[in-house]
């Protein structure tokens, strides 16, 4: 047999050994960073042997080998901290061995596939650390379908059980209930909380103090004399290109405190929302939501441009803005990871404080406690997924979602939050990295599963490692920094940096 690339001698093996489809079709994603508006992706690699022989090359040494574990640890450790670089390294060695494990010939495409994948992106330039860990994520997810997909027995849909969920009442105005088994999509684990209108009060709170004082979440959460919380949105964590005076783990996008922006809406993306009555609100929330005035001055909003556009400003007197001040002044600048960059020819100085209006929405709603994450799920009970209306697109942060390789085939842990036909907020913690007990979930799936829980609005809020729920004292998601291959370990998880508290209304009805 004589092959042109490496993907005809996979494609041969894959028909004569009958492996499905969409695990040949996996092995595309990957082949050029900047998918969406970057240069054509570089040729492939000519092979013209076969298969066997291609693995045999590309699949000499394990990534498990001390030898290998150093090299690609130091070679991330060049963008991102020694912890995280570890922990990224660990992943990708922990899917080849589940790979290995599977010991078929889909295991072996897909083997074949996650290293000629990591080859390319680490002979490829810089950054790539957040690459490697999408492309550990992503073979991850196939490995963990393939596995219950191939074993299934008749198994029933996820729908099934969510019509006969049990509902617990933690405390006044709630409900819990878990969600688990193994399902024909796969095995889930997830916690269901809803929340009655009225019967609490919700506060978005940037926690940050708790987390350099080494408070755990949910001593945290106690504290605070919540009943109830859940992490909240993006935050800046691996992107590459963090400059002072941004800093790791400032929030991305709408973050209002008390009435206090704290973090304004950069990015037109779902958002969970409270007025000052403690009504909830799920949509959109973007930069036409608010008014903007510095030195005295009101900032006309035509121009803006964020990260989702360009990485420089046009070439006419400009400002640049990150964390409520002007940060840069003059033409064509470089646009904050966080801020955005607006044209304006006023009087206004490096270091002049920003004000920003809370945020009033198109019906008059006002903005009093918020956090966006995104994308918006559901809307009028639909699914509605538009990650360039949101600005996911480009280098804006967080990067794993504006220049996602996977389209939407990254099973992982998620949080959401909806609103159900009732009135109630139906926050949804779904766990993930866990071949055995929890695969995870793509946008698509949790939007599904926010459908099927009866919501009519739905918006996506920071998941993966980031992703927690606490429930009258209790953490009662699992924890998800490393992927597992059987039962869940007790390793150390993300700390929460901005969370939504719940505390309960004095003269709620008391549970049943």
């Amino acid at each position: 047999m004589s092959a042109k690339i490496w993907l005809d001698a996979c494609r041969a093996f894959a028909v004569a050994e009958g492996v499905p489809d969409p695990y040949v079709d996996a092995l595309h994603a990957f082949a050029y960073p900047n998918p969406r508006g970057g240069p054509p992706p570089p040729p492939e690699p000519r092979w013209s042997q076969d298969f066997e022989a291609l693995e045999r090359t590309v699949c000499a040494a394990r990534l498990q080998d001390p030898s290998q574990h150093e090299a690609l640890t130091e070679d991330l450790a060049a963008e991102v901290d020694r912890g995280q670089a570890e922990l990224f390294a660990r992943r990708v060695a922990t899917v080849e061995t589940a790979l290995c494990e599977l010991g078929d010939a889909t295991g072996r495409l897909l083997r074949v596939g996650l290293r000629q994948r990591l080859v390319g992106i680490r002979n490829a330039p810089r950054p790539r650390a957040l690459r490697v860990r999408a492309v550990a994520d992503y073979y991850y997810s196939f490995a963990g379908r393939w596995l219950h997909e191939r074993d299934a027995e008749r198994r029933p849909p996820l729908a099934s059980a969510i019509e006969t969920l049990t509902f617990s009442r933690p405390f006044a105005g709630a409900e819990l209930a878990r969600l688990e088994g193994t399902f024909a999509s796969g095995p889930v684990h997830a916690h269901i909380l809803r929340l009655e209108p009225g019967t609490v009060r919700p506060r978005v709170v940037d926690c940050r103090a708790s987390v350099r004082a080494g408070t755990p979440f949910a001593a945290y959460v106690e504290s605070c004399g919540a009943q109830a919380a859940v992490s909240g949105g993006f935050f800046l964590y691996s992107e590459p290109d963090i400059e002072a005076p941004e800093q790791r783990y400032d929030p991305v996008g709408l973050l209002v405190e008390d009435g206090r922006v704290r973090s304004p809406p950069v990015f037109p993306r779902g958002a969970l929302m409270f007025d000052d009555a403690g009504r909830w609100r799920i949509d959109r929330c973007g930069p036409h939501t608010v008014t903007l005035s510095a030195a005295g001055h009101v900032l006309p909003l035509r121009g803006l441009v964020t990260r989702s556009s360009a990485e420089r400003g046009p070439a006419v007197p400009s400002i640049a803005v990150v964390r409520g001040a002007v940060v840069g002044s003059g033409s064509a600048l470089p646009v904050p990871l966080g801020g955005f960059v607006l044209p304006c020819d006023a009087e206004i100085a490096i270091g002049d404080p920003v004000e920003v209006s809370q945020p009033r929405l198109d019906d008059g709603y006002v903005v009093h406690q918020g956090i966006a994450g995104g994308p918006l799920l559901l809307r009028d009970g639909q699914p509605c997924i538009d990650l360039r209306a949101e600005g996911f697109w480009g280098t804006a942060p967080p990067r794993t979602f504006s220049q996602d390789e996977t389209g939407d085939r990254n099973a992982l842990p998620r949080l959401a939050a909806g609103i159900d036909a009732a009135g109630r907020l139906v926050l949804a913690a779904i766990d993930g990295r866990n071949f055995s007990r929890a695969l995870g979930m793509t946008l698509r799936e949790v939007a599904a599963l926010m459908q099927q829980l009866g919501c009519v609005t739905a918006t996506n809020l920071d998941g993966g490692s980031s992703k927690r729920m606490v429930v009258a004292g209790r953490t009662v998601d699992l924890a998800s920094t490393e992927v597992e291959r059987k039962t869940p370990t007790a390793s150390p998880t993300r700390p929460v940096h901005t969370a939504i508290l719940f505390q309960a209304v004095d003269g709620a009805p008391a549970p049943a």
